[in-house]
């Protein structure tokens, strides 16, 4: 939301040791540290120099994965098949937001590459899974660090904290294995959907980072469209394609706005939160999913995607 690059690798790929994290231990969702930037050029200089640091001989959790220099080429020197995803089925994003996703998908196909449209199903169930992690220990790793610093709870950090009791360790691997199974289903999916034309697998999906462009603090509540890749542990890289535009947008607005029934409180809540005119200017972004540790893959298309981008634009 900020008009810059971000980057988030898969687990394993990148060193993790020693840093400071919250629920540290917990193995379901592992954290992953990826570089953010102000260009392309520099999230791939960061990630391959750390790759090809071999950090594998320094954190027992990396695997010795070399940087695969053919894989972030290969993809330069052909069509791709992009998977478009606009909506996950939860959150409708914004118009803005879907206007900038159409653009980009637009500007793949007018340069030959694919475009297909993506099947959102699964994205509900992973993030529902998610979402009970996040209690799994009853919010005692969160109470020992807020005491331990002996600060007074925020409001949403104490609803948090006492949103549901810890689960027993039973319970725990019966959602590990709830985890597996979406996952598996995930990748199957990703397995079954074809290019119509070429019967070619999807290379990467195009969707939105966020449903909505920056907003007040605190008024941010639907996350799914990142977090639903961290519980996958797929591979992301983030690109800033543009800004809002009340010219545009509130035409484009009007008719997706009014009237519009929401899905759910979170997607109602979403909505209230859309006003072009004080969004004006602010940053939008794409990004590009890959599969698991594909991140020479999902780096080399985001060059291809940037190139794309800067060429239609000058």
């Amino acid at each position: 939301m900020c008009g810059l690059y971000g980057f988030k690798p898969s687990s394993g790929r990148l060193p993790y040791h020693g840093v400071p994290v919250s629920t540290e231990g917990q193995e379901h969702v592992p954290s992953v540290v990826g570089p953010l930037a102000r260009s392309l050029a520099s999230v791939h200089l960061v990630t391959k120099a750390v790759i090809d640091a071999k950090p594998w001989e320094l954190d027992p959790k990396v695997l010795p994965m070399p940087w695969r220099e053919d894989a972030y080429r290969e993809v330069q020197s052909r069509s791709l098949v992009i998977g478009l995803l606009v909506d996950d089925g939860v959150v409708k994003v914004h118009p803005p937001v879907e206007r900038v996703v159409r653009e980009v998908a637009a500007k793949l196909r007018e340069a030959g590459h694919e475009v297909i449209d993506w099947d959102p199903s699964g994205h509900e169930e992973c993030i529902r899974i998610m979402d009970q992690y996040y209690t799994a220990d009853g919010g005692e790793d969160i109470t020992r660090a807020v005491s331990a610093g002996g600060d007074p709870f925020l409001p949403h950090v104490s609803a948090l904290v006492n949103r549901a009791p810890a689960i027993s360790v039973y319970e725990y691997w019966q959602l590990n294995r709830a985890k597996i199974a979406a996952q598996k289903a995930y990748l199957d999916k990703w397995r079954r959907i074809r290019s119509p034309t070429s019967g070619r697998e999807v290379d990467v999906l195009l969707t939105p980072t966020m449903p909505h462009s920056a907003v007040p603090h605190r008024a941010c509540r639907w996350v799914g469209y990142t977090k639903v890749w961290n519980f996958l542990d797929y591979t992301a890289c983030v690109l800033p394609v543009g800004r809002v535009d009340p010219a545009v947008d509130v035409a484009r607005a009007d008719a997706r706005v009014t009237g519009y029934v929401a899905r759910s409180e979170v997607d109602e809540w979403n909505w209230s939160l859309y006003d072009p005119d004080s969004m004006d200017g602010l940053p939008l972004s794409v990004q590009l999913v890959g599969q698991r540790l594909e991140e020479e893959k999902v780096l080399g298309i985001a060059h291809v995607v940037e190139r794309l981008l800067r060429t239609s634009s000058s």
